[in-house]
């Protein structure tokens, strides 16, 4: 784990859980610890889980959002959260990981927007995770690749048909117009 207090306290959304505590522990650990795999960062699950946190999805869901990226960017294993955080989280976090055998960007992509839109809890999850890519980009002027883009307004294409009540999806269409 990372040392104590070099991210500061966790955030408040996470203070007085233990599953959201534990789940903001393991992130850190495993985003800025030896485990990690290139530049990966707690900030981006933190905005993902706020984000679901502040539209009261339930606490499994905040905590897979937490741990929504470690399988990919980390040496993690799916079995270590489910041993830890119990199977709905691993669950949902395994759903939120791609499939590493596919290795065209496209079909990869499009495999795992076929996946998440078949659960509500996880096309929440991955509904905020674009959110939160695409403001972060906004703020830093920052403009994606064409490739990318695609992917975003495809996921919100996707999304809107399988789930229109998600909430952040009216947020995802101005950030992406915003974009470009």
């Amino acid at each position: 784990m990372a040392p104590p207090g070099e991210f500061g306290s966790p955030p408040d959304f996470v203070k007085g859980s233990a599953l959201l505590e534990g789940a903001y522990e393991m992130a850190v650990g495993a985003h800025h610890g030896p485990r990690s795999r290139g530049g990966t960062r707690i900030d981006h699950p933190v905005a993902v889980a706020r984000l679901l946190d502040e539209g009261e999805f339930p606490e499994v869901v905040v905590a897979a959002a937490l741990l929504h990226d470690v399988i990919e960017d980390t040496d993690t294993e799916l079995d270590e959260i489910e041993a830890r955080f119990g199977p709905e989280v691993a669950d949902l976090v395994g759903e939120m990981t791609e499939d590493a055998t596919i290795a065209a960007y496209r079909e990869r992509k499009a495999e795992h927007r076929g996946r998440v839109a078949r659960n509500s809890r996880v096309a929440a999850i991955y509904a905020a995770d674009k959110l939160a890519k695409v403001r972060m980009m906004n703020e830093r002027g920052e403009h994606p690749d064409g490739e990318r883009l695609e992917h975003y307004r495809q996921t919100l294409v996707e999304l809107r048909a399988a789930e229109p009540s998600l909430p952040f999806l009216p947020e995802l269409a101005a950030e992406l117009e915003e974009i470009g």
